[in-house]
């Protein structure tokens, strides 16, 4: 099935009109038709996810030829903002919260989507919300499209800008995963009270460079910096 007759199941399953499906999944009724109909269909991720939400399955369950993600093969430069929330210095943040990263059963890993976060692939940008929602993900999905072998200390945040083009689309949701950046990987930093993601160069000085040669880059030497994490893959918005 692809995601469309998959929706519709779904919905079926639960008995529920195509009504209800967009009062419980806070989806328009008329995204909720044209997603059925796979009539110029055009589902966001955003909105996946939400109707994800409302019929209690994996994200994974949507899971087909389809459903856009790519796999970060080659290291990549980003810049991005993220609350000081999810900064590597804090002793157990993720683990300290109701929206922690939770191992489900041997196969599903829950993920917090912090979908009001934006993090600059650009010159900057700040945003100080910190709720977050769980999403769910098969291990095989993560394996597979994103190249994972530890499933620890994921997160899932949106990046906008340019900077990093045509490596990351200008606006797409990034897969985070607090470990030690290797050189020239793409990571998220925070300078200050911003995120940014960019490639980390880190000889002959540390500083962030970006794949669009349109922006300068970033030195490091003097800032009050923190290096949170790599970009391991990312979701671009339009999913159909």
């Amino acid at each position: 099935m692809n995601i469309s007759e998959k929706i519709k199941a779904g919905r079926e399953n639960k008995g529920w009109t195509q009504a209800e499906l967009a009062a419980k999944s806070r989806v328009s009724l008329d995204s909720i038709k044209r997603y059925e109909s796979k009539k110029n269909s055009n589902i966001t991720i955003e909105n996946l996810i939400k109707i994800a939400d409302a019929l209690g399955v994996d994200l994974n369950f949507f899971r087909s030829d389809e459903f856009v993600t790519k796999l970060l093969l080659s290291p990549v430069t980003k810049s991005q903002k993220v609350v000081t929330k999810l900064s590597l210095s804090q002793q157990n943040p993720v683990s300290q919260s109701k929206n922690s990263i939770q191992t489900l059963n041997d196969d599903i890993v829950s993920i917090p989507f912090y979908e009001d976060i934006q993090a600059s692939a650009g010159r900057g940008a700040y945003n100080e919300a910190e709720t977050s929602r769980v999403m769910t993900f098969g291990k095989d999905f993560l394996r597979e499209y994103f190249g994972l072998i530890s499933f620890k200390d994921l997160s899932i945040i949106r990046s906008i800008g340019d900077s990093m083009y045509p490596t990351l689309p200008q606006d797409c949701y990034v897969l985070v995963q607090k470990k030690a950046v290797k050189e020239s990987e793409i990571c998220v930093t925070r300078i200050d009270d911003e995120l940014y993601i960019k490639r980390l160069q880190k000889q002959p000085t540390i500083r962030l460079l970006s794949d669009n040669m349109a922006y300068q880059p970033i030195d490091l030497e003097g800032k009050n910096f923190e290096i949170i994490g790599c970009i391991v893959g990312y979701f671009k918005k339009t999913a159909l």
